[in-house]
């Protein structure tokens, strides 16, 4: 993957940007590594410049970083599903409880045009958009409850998760969007109708469903890469 250089006053978030499109879009993979030097010397850059775009690619949850050993772009193991979810069982339905508990009627409209956002996505078949617009509406969620820790703590734990389903779905893999986007409208109802003991069931409901979708195609990621002697 040959990058463009770039001007000096937005480096770090140019090269993040075209690192971004390149997991996006396949030109890197998922589990493939990436060598700071080789990327300073295609962008033209320094190796600061290339670690500053890494480590906001992190935080996103693009790639994953671990001491003493290589960086490479996200890719979950059956394990790391797992771990992810229980997270998300664990504190996303009393989040979503909260929020429909003390939205406000302006907080209950800007979700109501953040989900129309994701739809719409959606309907344009838009892979990467539409997971930018569904995290971006779970973190709208997360923001109405208003408690920073929480907020931190699900971001840490379902970046990675919406990151390389992004990176998976733009391979091609089969993937009802609108369907997807869809099954969010009832948790949007129920905030909007302040039922939080509703809406605490429904995300409930919603996460054991994804989580097992989730589970099923790592594993059988695993399973063909394993047949095929190739990294999944």
């Amino acid at each position: 993957m040959i990058f463009e250089r770039v001007a000096t006053p937005t480096l770090r978030w140019q090269i993040t940007e075209q690192i971004r499109e390149a997991i996006l879009h396949r030109h890197l993979k998922a589990g493939e590594r990436i060598v700071e030097r080789t990327l300073a010397a295609q962008f033209g850059a320094s190796l600061t410049a290339i670690r500053e775009a890494i480590i906001t690619l992190e935080t996103e949850g693009f790639v994953t970083k671990k001491p003493n050993t290589s960086t490479r772009v996200t890719k979950l193991t059956a394990e790391d599903v797992e771990s992810i979810f229980e997270v998300r069982l664990l504190l996303e339905p009393h989040v979503v409880a909260k929020a429909a508990r003390i939205a406000t009627a302006e907080q209950r409209s800007n979700l109501e045009k953040a989900y129309l956002e994701m739809v719409d996505a959606a309907r344009q078949g838009n892979v990467p958009s539409y997971v930018t617009r569904d995290y971006a509406w779970h973190a709208a969620v997360w923001a109405v409850a208003g408690n920073e820790y929480l907020q931190a703590v699900l971001r840490r734990a379902t970046l990675p998760l919406f990151s390389y389903s992004s990176i998976r779905f733009s391979e091609g893999r089969s993937f009802d969007l609108l369907a997807d986007a869809t099954s969010h409208l009832i948790l949007l109802e129920q905030i909007k109708a302040g039922n939080s003991e509703g809406a605490r069931g429904s995300m409930e409901n919603a996460l054991r469903e994804w989580q097992s979708a989730i589970r099923s195609f790592v594993l059988a990621t695993e399973a063909e890469a394993q047949k095929n002697g190739t990294p999944p």
